[in-house]
């Protein structure tokens, strides 16, 4: 992966100059509307104003580090989600709020070249760890289709790639780091998956398991435990529950995305605003 290029480097100055200036307009615009509205009394503040929109910047390119590339059939983004870096997200997928997905320790500026999310990862060094040098060591983070990442979650990349298949769950609040977990697995709330680790197809990590670096979950297997380990193999029932539950969060997913294209109001039979008549 090499360096950003002088026109790079241009293009990105210039856009982030650009942007401040025209928030730095938006907010001068808010406080004069809301001046020009709102009455003013002797001891208030020199401008009170509220707005409802929300100014999270939820994907973060960086010049050296990469972009975040996002199908275009995506489910869902929340809002307040932030995706960091290199993170690839693939059709079908969605990120639940607050989540965090950050791949801030690579060198991938070739990112911003294309608009197709990757599957697969470049080829990171091998002698990375091995010797001096300034290159970052970490890789990009890589969601599969039909994915969903849920509330809370933490997911880096700091010392190699992060790949997560297709239709895997990960529950709320889990971390994982640098880890690949293949397709159709379930990643339990609160649990956590160290640098290194494999997850194999249609397996089951349960809720608050800590899985130690560099350990292998092999198919179809049930762990359970800090530090985790095996506790059984899945029936063919248990592991065909876990497609249907990541097929089940593809339609929550669109639920919460036409909620917020209505800008969080919900439309009443009567074609009132929810909103509106729960605060009157």
């Amino acid at each position: 992966m090499g360096p950003p290029t002088v026109a790079q480097r241009f293009r990105q100055t210039l856009g982030r100059a650009l942007r401040e200036t025209g928030q730095a307009l938006d907010r001068l615009g808010i406080k004069g509307h809301q001046l020009a509205v709102t009455k003013q009394t002797i001891g208030d503040e020199p401008v009170i104003y509220e707005d409802h929109l929300s100014r999270h910047r939820h994907q973060m390119p960086l010049l050296r580090r990469g972009r975040p590339i996002i199908s275009k059939d995506v489910a869902f983004l929340a809002p307040c989600s932030t995706l960091i870096g290199s993170v690839h997200v693939g059709a079908g997928s969605s990120i639940f709020y607050k989540s965090i997905l950050r791949a801030d320790n690579c060198e991938n500026a070739e990112s911003f070249n294309t608009d197709e999310p990757a599957s697969e990862g470049w080829e990171l060094d091998p002698e990375r760890f091995t010797r001096q040098h300034t290159q970052a060591i970490g890789g990009g983070i890589f969601i599969g289709e039909n994915t969903n990442i849920q509330d809370g979650c933490i997911i880096d990349a700091v010392v190699g790639h992060t790949k997560i298949g297709n239709g895997v769950t990960v529950g709320h609040m889990a971390s994982i780091h640098s880890a690949t977990v293949h397709n159709n697995c379930l990643i339990g709330m609160g649990s956590l998956l160290q640098e290194g680790v494999v997850v194999k197809d249609e397996a089951f990590i349960a809720a608050g398991a800590v899985i130690s670096k560099d350990t292998v979950v092999g198919e179809g297997e049930l762990w359970a435990g800090k530090p985790a380990r095996k506790l059984r193999d899945l029936t063919p029932e248990e592991r065909q529950k876990l497609h249907y539950q990541a097929n089940e969060y593809v339609g929550v997913a669109g639920t919460h995305k036409d909620v917020m294209e209505l800008g969080g109001n919900l439309l009443l039979e009567d074609g009132s605003d929810a909103t509106e008549k729960q605060a009157s």
